[in-house]
């Protein structure tokens, strides 16, 4: 018995195989006749898809596992419960003994928790973080035949993705080489309260105006408010214009918050800013601030867009923000302060600054002070001893006039004050001037790029003395500087240490003279006259009559010689002093003398804070919304769903007794009792639907058929679930559904017949014939055999012996030594 094997590329159809009896090799001599001395056999080649049914190469062991990934539900639930399948499949040629391991994980986002099923026989758990683990100790798997594993995942609160994927890889068995196909992964769509969609804020704030300022500075803020990033470019449009007559204002500088922001050359009438939208992921806040030319009350708007997606041409508007600048000086100053001085002595003055504006001031600012004193102007080199508190310059002034500039923070009506404590120098400046000296203290709070006059500071002569149209960023506070007389004795008298006129030393007083021992005497000084009290006067200890500190003689008189202004908070009266203040027990909140009201421990509402005044308010830009601090968020121009109209909090909702039904305010209608297909449920609408992912099919709502997947394995269909399964009595052979061959040998003696081993049955010639059957031959008389003369009679027949005498032997194949076919 032989065996071939054809060589790679064989292309031939069969497989010819031919012998040939070789006398040389065999030792024999030639006999009978030589056509039937050579045979040959032909073998059909079979080949692996062949249509002749009765090919069947042999089967080549493979061992693969495939392991496939789908969702169970096309939508993860309303709670956020999505369902996974994985099928592992055995595309081998044997039946697969073993364990099984079967990592799962979650690319997107890992789960709150993931439950696997069935368990047993798989065990599962987690593997690290947002991956699992699931073994099957033990599995018995034919070949094409397959099993699943179902997943369960509880996404968390906060997932943000619109999608859940869900990844799977089963190890690999040992003998089996091809990999690529032992993972997959499987998609699910996760819906939000909203719909994913995002939703963008956008803000914007310029800060208060300050006298003397070339420019003002706005901040525009973009706010993502959604539970997903915009798809496409954010774009932010920005332009002012003057109040008065509508001329464009121009943008001067743009300084972005992050190298994301793309924005047009400046200056400019109006500018373009953009970023990327996918850098807006819920509760980022991006901003850019611009300056924009002070020339007067101007109202700067900001239009925001986002889009279009990627292969799409929409646009979604977010909104416009305006806000208002320049024009006269939010910034408010006041000053206040002793009424006299005296020279060498410290002298107190209060300087209040307060942002009138309706939006917080937060910048630099040029602080100015100085002192002028009636007949002398400016007085240069007065110390200052204390700033309570500091200014915030970088130094402190130690001397007036002082100018420096510190950074301002005040939030809308905010105040701060500070105490300033100067020492007017006895120089001998005022030595010439008689009486009291009027002088006063002058504050301006600036723009930091004010012009600088007389060498650091910000108040001329001429400004010293002249209050001016300067408006409310400066203030001066009036005082005087009393100088006392000194007092001088009658002639013949000195002043002792009391400051009393007495006798000089080595003399003595009589008879209204100062006598010493000598006959010389020392006149008397006449008393001096006592004067009369008018109204409102006092007796000094000299003896003078004058009007008390503050007032000065008028009409027989004494009278106030600094009228107060009147108070401007409502409320206030004026102290001894004249300064206007709250009575005892009040105090100042929103613009007028209150009752002072206790401060809260704790605020009630979430998210607020406390103010200067001690009161609760929420953090700057929220409001209060549904009992918490919430960010501002824009009012509606118009609602957009027919028949809704604003509530107190301007959101749109519809009125009372209707509801939202096929995008419209409608009636309220009754909710059914009951569905009448089996399985339905209610919409928001009130009418009977299916669940998602299910249809009316005859009477009741069922499972959607699931998209067909084309089938990996030649000859494979589908069954009722969509799976790939090979046809019944068939199984997977060789990357093929085949039937199966029974491999089954025969016994020694018989042969495989139509799928049974049937005993072989050898049939022989009839009697008077040779060969084999069915090559049968009558025997002849005497056998016809053609010899080689020269061969065969020379190894066989005695040449000693004559022909004619040998007997012939009635058995020629003992001669020939032939066995009978």
């Amino acid at each position: 018995r032989l065996g071939f094997k054809p060589a790679g590329g064989w292309q031939g159809s069969v497989l010819r195989n031919c012998a040939t009896y070789n006398y040389d090799a065999s030792g024999k001599p030639l006999f009978g006749s030589q056509s039937n001395d050579r045979g040959c056999a032909s073998i059909t080649i079979c080949r692996r898809g062949d249509r002749d049914r009765d090919c069947r190469p042999p089967v080549e062991k493979k061992v693969d596992l495939i392991l496939k990934k789908r969702a169970r539900v096309p939508v993860c639930t309303a709670d956020g419960i999505c369902y996974f399948v994985i099928d592992i499949i055995n595309n081998g040629t044997s039946t697969y003994n073993g364990p099984l391991t079967v990592i799962d994980s979650y690319p997107a986002g890992a789960p709150a928790t993931s439950t696997f099923g069935p368990s047993p026989p798989w065990t599962c758990g987690p593997n690290g973080p947002g991956q699992f683990r699931c073994d099957n100790a033990g599995i018995s798997l034919p070949a094409g035949a397959s099993t699943p594993i179902v997943v369960k995942a509880v996404m968390p609160a906060g997932y943000q993705s619109d999608t859940v994927e869900n990844c799977a890889v089963v190890k690999a068995i040992p003998g089996e080489n091809d990999l690529t196909n032992n993972k997959a992964c499987a998609k699910e769509r996760f819906r939000h309260p909203n719909g994913g969609k995002p939703t963008l804020r956008i803000t914007k704030v310029c800060n208060g105006s300050l006298a003397g300022a070339a420019v003002i500075s706005c901040r525009i803020t973009v706010i993502s408010l959604g539970t997903a990033a915009p798809t496409g470019p954010v774009r932010v449009n920005d332009a002012a214009t003057l109040v008065a007559g509508g001329a464009p204002v121009q943008i001067q500088t743009v300084t972005p918050d992050g190298a994301e922001w793309a924005c047009g050359p400046v200056p400019a009438n109006a500018l373009s800013c953009q970023i990327p939208g996918a850098v807006m992921t819920p509760g980022t806040s991006r901003h850019f601030d611009v300056t924009v030319s002070a020339n007067g009350a101007f109202e700067n708007c900001a239009r925001g867009s986002y889009g279009p997606a990627p292969g799409d041409d929409i646009v979604y508007p977010i909104g416009q923000a305006c806000a208002k600048g320049g024009g006269t000086s939010t910034i408010r100053v006041e000053k206040t302060g002793d009424r006299e001085c005296r020279l060498g002595q410290p002298c107190s003055f209060e300087i209040t600054i307060t942002n009138d504006g309706t939006t917080p001031f937060s910048g630099p600012v040029r602080i100015g002070d100085a002192i002028g004193m009636e007949g002398l102007g400016r007085l240069e080199g007065v110390e200052i001893t204390s700033i309570d508190p500091p200014f915030g310059c970088s130094p402190e002034p130690a001397t007036l006039p002082a100018s420096c500039i510190a950074n301002l923070t005040l939030g809308a009506g905010e105040s701060q004050v500070h105490h300033v404590t100067v020492v007017i120098p006895d120089d001998g400046r005022l030595a010439n001037l008689q009486g009291n000296v009027s002088g006063q203290n002058c504050v301006g709070v600036l723009s930091p790029d004010t012009r600088v006059q007389g060498g650091g500071d910000v108040l001329s002569d001429g400004q010293a003395n002249i209050q001016g149209d300067r408006g409310k960023a400066y203030a001066c506070h009036p005082f005087t500087i009393s100088q006392e007389t000194k007092k001088e004795c009658s002639q013949g008298f000195v002043m002792n240490d009391a400051g009393r006129c007495v006798c000089p030393e080595g003399t003595t007083f009589r008879n209204g003279q100062c006598t010493g021992g000598g006959t010389d005497v020392v006149p008397l000084p006449p008393p001096p006259k006592r004067c009369v009290l008018l109204e409102g006067q006092i007796r000094t200890e000299d003896g003078r009559c004058v009007c008390p500190r503050g007032t000065g003689l008028e009409n027989g008189k004494c009278v106030r010689t600094d009228r107060p202004e009147q108070c401007t908070i409502r409320g206030q009266v004026h102290n001894a002093d004249g300064d206007c203040v709250c009575p005892r027990g009040t105090e100042v909140r929103n613009g007028a003398c209150r009752p002072i009201r206790p401060k809260p421990e704790q605020c009630t509402i979430r998210g607020q804070v406390h103010n200067a005044d001690g009161d609760c308010v929420c953090p700057r830009g929220t409001e209060v919304r549904n009992g918490a601090c919430r960010p501002i968020r824009p009012k509606p121009e118009q609602c957009t769903i027919r028949g809704q109209v604003h509530n107190a909090d301007g959101d749109c909702v519809c009125p009372q007794g209707t509801e939202v039904r096929n995008g419209a305010c409608r009636p309220i209608r009754p909710k059914p009792d009951q569905c009448t297909i089996r399985g339905q449920v209610h919409d928001a609408n009130g009418n009977c639907v299916c669940p998602r992912g299910t249809e009316v099919q005859g009477n009741a709502c069922r499972r959607k058929q699931p998209t067909q997947e084309q089938c990996d394995i030649r000859g494979q269909v589908h069954n009722k679930r969509g799976e790939c399964v090979c046809p019944r009595g068939t199984e997977v052979i060789n990357g093929a559904c085949r039937r199966p061959r029974q491999e089954v040998e025969c016994a020694p003696g018989s042969q495989m017949i139509n799928g049974q081993c049937q005993p072989i049955i050898r049939r022989r010639c009839p009697e008077g014939t040779i060969g084999r059957y069915p090559n049968c031959r009558p025997i002849r008389g005497q056998p016809s055999l053609e010899l080689n003369p020269g061969l065969l009679l020379q190894q066989v027949l005695p040449r000693r012996r004559p022909q004619v005498e040998q007997q012939q032997d009635p058995d020629p194949n003992r001669i020939l030594k032939l066995q009978q076919q």
